[in-house]
């Protein structure tokens, strides 16, 4: 009755239920048949005076304080637990977690994504989901404690970094890798999310809101190489995805088209699936090619940023694919496709509005030039020998 009584007065609440078991135990109205059941029900979430005892303890004792140097570079150990007799033997790593630490790990689901993070060492190695502890089993978490992002083992590929500082990072995409994974897989290695973590340099110790690893601002194509933003910061993120998505970061690509593209400039504004798109364009070069007719090299300036809009615009209102671009009818030479991200101008989030944007520019593309240079000179040859 009195347990009912609890449970009625805090309205079913899950902390209400737990205090209320406690004081019809305390009162003897029920009995809990395991000795240890009530230090496993009673965490320091759900009852206060314990919570305050502990807590006088751990002030007592420093608990808290950084104890060791982690397993990973970057990383320490800030918590030490002794797995007691209440778990059985044999108990799965996750499990024990929730038993013995429930403030921190209030669900299995939390618990699971700690040891997956390798946060949690068992007798000083990193344990595991399938992982099982015995009474008497040292348990550490360990936690980052330097700015940035130490990743693990070699880097997937090498990239270029054009340019950095303590809150964002320019980097050099190379062709033929995606920008962020697919889902599932292990082919999330061989992206540029991945390899941005090994290129850029760490934020420096202190930098507010540094990010755990860099991240992509925006994306490119695979088959597209080029200039790719990275922000180190949670401010730097937020301030530079604004700034895409409010149109105020200018972007250049160059690209190299099959066949002769009429004027010297001009303005596309064709709405791609149902949706804005805007592109500008300039003429850079022409070159003619014994295979392909003409190539012209073109300047684009997107405005908007749908998917494959340079791609399409060039396929569908110039009627002129972009070279190696297979998927929208562009003749491949074996090169790959030849669109590159060649400048950006943006506002940088850590300056004051009134100093100038900061732009970042990169040359063309080695083998654009190779290539243009290539069907010229075949050409030359073919009409001088005739």
């Amino acid at each position: 009755r009195q347990l009912r009584w609890h449970m009625m007065a805090a309205h079913c609440g899950a902390t209400a239920i737990v205090l209320a078991v406690a004081t019809a135990c305390e009162a003897g109205a029920i009995r809990l048949t395991s000795p240890c059941a009530m230090q496993l029900m009673l965490s320091r979430r759900a009852c206060h005076p314990y919570m305050q005892a502990e807590a006088a303890d751990d002030a007592e004792h420093g608990n808290g304080a950084l104890l060791r140097a982690g397993t990973r570079d970057g990383y320490a150990v800030h918590e030490e637990l002794t797995v007691t007799p209440c778990v059985a033997s044999g108990t799965p790593l996750p499990q024990a977690l929730t038993l013995l630490n429930a403030e921190l790990f209030p669900s299995m689901s939390r618990a699971r994504k700690s040891c997956r993070r390798g946060s949690v060492l068992i007798n000083g190695k990193e344990g595991r989901c399938i992982s099982t502890v015995c009474p008497g089993d040292v348990i550490e978490l360990q936690t980052r404690v330097n700015a940035g992002y130490t990743p693990r083992g070699k880097p997937p590929f090498s990239v270029e970094v054009i340019w950095e500082c303590d809150q964002l990072a320019v980097v050099n995409k190379p062709p033929g890798v995606v920008s962020h994974p697919p889902p599932g897989g292990a082919a999330g290695r061989q992206s540029m999310r991945t390899a941005v973590q090994y290129a850029v340099a760490p934020p420096a110790s202190g930098t507010p809101g540094a990010l755990y690893r860099p991240h992509l601002v925006h994306r490119l194509d695979k088959g597209t190489s080029g200039l790719l933003l990275c922000a180190k910061t949670k401010p730097a993120l937020v301030s530079l995805s604004s700034a895409f998505a409010q149109r105020r970061v200018s972007k250049r690509y160059v690209a190299v088209v099959v066949g002769y593209v009429e004027g010297e400039s001009g303005k596309i504004d064709a709405p791609l699936d149902g949706k804005e798109a805007v592109t500008r364009w300039e003429v850079a070069a022409r070159h003619r090619s014994l295979r392909l007719g003409h190539l012209t090299t073109l300047h684009l300036y997107p405005t908007t940023g749908r998917t494959h809009q340079l791609r399409r615009h060039c396929a569908e209102e110039l009627n002129s694919p972009i070279l190696g671009d297979s998927k929208y009818g562009g003749e491949c030479v074996g090169s790959g496709m030849f669109l590159a991200a060649v400048s950006l101008t943006f506002q940088h989030p850590a300056r004051p509005e009134t100093d100038p944007p900061l732009s970042v520019e990169i040359p063309w593309p080695s083998k654009f030039v190779a290539v243009c240079s290539r069907e010229q000179e075949r050409w030359e040859r073919l009409r001088n020998e005739l």
